[in-house]
């Protein structure tokens, strides 16, 4: 039987929202990106009070795949409400290439992210550009979710880690969470 309730956390450009989205057109589940509730216009993050209670609002429904990197009050939410979390725990070496691919196209294509907002090519040489501040807290994250998912901590939670792309298709079909393979 399919969990009515999934999480998808990893760090950036690990995949996450890309997953999401085909297991959520598997399965029927509402998506939840979130960072749609976490940015406001111009690259304004939302106020916390705001943000968690928009998290809270969404992740209370029957039913989602929730997906997202936060930590702290929005961690400990996801983690509550979800029944099955897939923690995609990739190396650098596969989300860097990643994450440069997918700034340059979304900054070439000028597609709309969330809030109106778009990376844009001066964006992506910013300070606090998604190119430098990903790499610099890659480590960090997958620290923080191995703490965080470890067995002693979610006893009562299915966390299935996935840590190499060749295995993760594969490995959720036979969760039945993506259509098998066409004959």
């Amino acid at each position: 039987m399919t969990p009515s309730r999934i999480a998808v956390v990893g760090p950036v450009a690990s995949g996450k929202s890309t997953l999401s989205a085909a297991i959520s057109a598997h399965t029927g589940l509402p998506g939840i990106d979130l960072d749609e509730l976490f940015w406001g216009p111009d690259w304004t993050p939302l106020d916390t009070p705001v943000f968690h209670k928009g998290v809270r609002d969404r992740l209370a429904g029957p039913a989602w795949i929730a997906d997202g990197n936060y930590g702290g009050e929005v961690a400990k939410m996801l983690l509550d409400r979800a029944e099955l979390v897939l923690w995609l725990d990739l190396p650098l070496r596969i989300c860097l290439p990643r994450l440069v691919n997918r700034s340059l196209r979304r900054a070439a294509t000028g597609e709309e992210l969330f809030a109106g907002n778009r990376e844009t090519f001066r964006h992506l040489l910013a300070p606090d550009s998604i190119l430098r501040w990903g790499p610099l807290h890659h480590h960090r994250h997958r620290r923080r979710w191995s703490e965080r998912l470890h067995p002693d901590r979610t006893a009562d939670l299915t966390v299935v880690r996935l840590d190499r792309p060749s295995a993760i298709t594969a490995q959720l079909r036979r969760l039945d969470l993506l259509p098998a393979t066409e004959r």
